[in-house]
């Protein structure tokens, strides 16, 4: 991080100006400079006072009060005028820059050579993610077992409850909760669930540009604080809708892949994730999906509708109401839709034809009928008997 050439720090080397009429430019001699340099071996050391102006693009001026001194980089904001005696040069920070290197007609010039050279470190990635294709929540029961298979992409699984056996290429691994797995390109994988309990995992599918992909492929990794911090956030992401969400899961993605990246820089025992602050996905995704119900109970909702708005398969949407409320989740939206209908008939708003188009119903027949199942008392009579009452 530097500083730009308008901070306190750049006084001791020169200052800023704004206009062409703070300098007399009678006795100066104009010098336009095109350079791309990023690369400084070389540095101006003037004995009279000059300027700069840049014309076009971003630059930088890498400056000291000695040779051997240290060395300072600052962003240059506005014209500058430079102190006598001073060594410096103008780095490019953008393709290449423009600009202008005024000088007395009597100068005097020493070129002095860096050893070793400057170099300009630009900020640029290394580790690209252009597309995710797909990503889905899965809740196995015991004994699953999945042949296997291979395919052009990488794919990234992280267990949130329960055991996960994979093999890769006839190398068998074990994930437990908060553990996470990367496959390679084209490897074979399979995956199990042991015979004593379910497991719930996150499927990721995406393809990467990267240097060195053996880094975080074929190893398990257990989720320290900020691994499992970044993979709940996309887990949150991917299931609500907002402009531009695709850059932000993609965005939350990339921070997962990079601390992957980063796992063996840091310590063993670096942010473990405390037992009090730990939660299943599991309870957050059905959190989310009864909201969603919630919300959306005065409109048709149908099982495909879930299943493509929380990337969940069918029939782990069936486990996890299952497991969960100990019911289907066909029969926990029409228990909702009947629940809210008796309270619309208690407040003697609309009329049963209203309720039923209000809540979704395809007809006014099937709601009685189904009303009449659940509560024993079709719709007109419980509301008779609310009248009386």
């Amino acid at each position: 991080m530097y500083d730009k050439t308008t901070s306190a720090k750049f006084i001791k080397y020169g200052y800023v100006y704004d206009e062409a009429k703070d300098i007399v430019k009678d006795n100066l001699i104009i010098n336009q400079i095109v350079t791309s340099d990023k690369v400084i071996s070389s540095l101006y050391n003037f004995t009279e006072g000059t300027y700069i102006e840049i014309i076009e693009g971003m630059a930088s001026i890498l400056i000291s009060e000695s040779i051997n001194g240290d060395f300072k980089l600052f962003s240059v904001h506005r014209k500058l005028a430079i102190k006598p005696n001073m060594y410096f040069n103008i780095v490019s920070m953008t393709d290449k820059i423009t600009f202008n290197l005024i000088i007395p007609k009597n100068y005097n010039l020493k070129l002095e050579f860096l050893n070793p050279p400057y170099v300009y470190s630009r900020i640029l990635p290394t580790i690209n993610i252009p597309e995710i294709m797909a990503y889905y929540y899965t809740i196995k029961s015991p004994n699953y077992k999945f042949k296997g298979e291979r395919h052009n992409l990488y794919e990234l699984t992280f267990v949130d409850n329960g055991t996960l056996n994979t093999c890769i290429d006839g190398v068998d691994y074990t994930l437990n909760s908060s553990d996470l797995i990367v496959y390679g390109k084209n490897q074979f994988h399979t995956q199990s669930v042991e015979n004593d309990s379910s497991c719930s995992y996150l499927t990721i599918m995406f393809d990467m540009e990267c240097n060195d992909d053996t880094l975080i492929c074929n190893r398990v990794f257990h989720c320290r604080n900020e691994l499992y911090n970044a993979v709940r956030t996309f887990a949150k992401n991917i299931s609500i809708t907002l402009p531009y969400l695709e850059n932000l899961i993609l965005s939350n993605f990339h921070e997962i892949i990079i601390r992957l990246f980063q796992y063996d820089y840091l310590g063993l025992d670096y942010s473990k994730v405390s037992k009090e602050s730990y939660q299943h996905f599991q309870d957050e995704l059905l959190e989310g999906i009864l909201e969603y119900i919630d919300k959306k109970i005065s409109y048709p909702i149908s099982i495909s509708e879930l299943c493509s708005k929380f990337s969940i398969s069918r029939s782990s949407l069936q486990t996890l109401f299952k497991n969960n409320l100990n019911t289907s989740p066909k029969k926990y939206i029409n228990d909702l839709k009947l629940a809210k209908s008796k309270m619309m008939i208690m407040e003697n708003k609309y009329t049963i034809t209203e309720i039923a188009f209000m809540l979704g119903f395809n007809s006014i027949h099937y709601f009685s009928r189904a009303f009449t199942q659940h509560y024993e008392i079709s719709p007109s009579e419980y509301a008779q008997t609310i009248f009386k009452q």
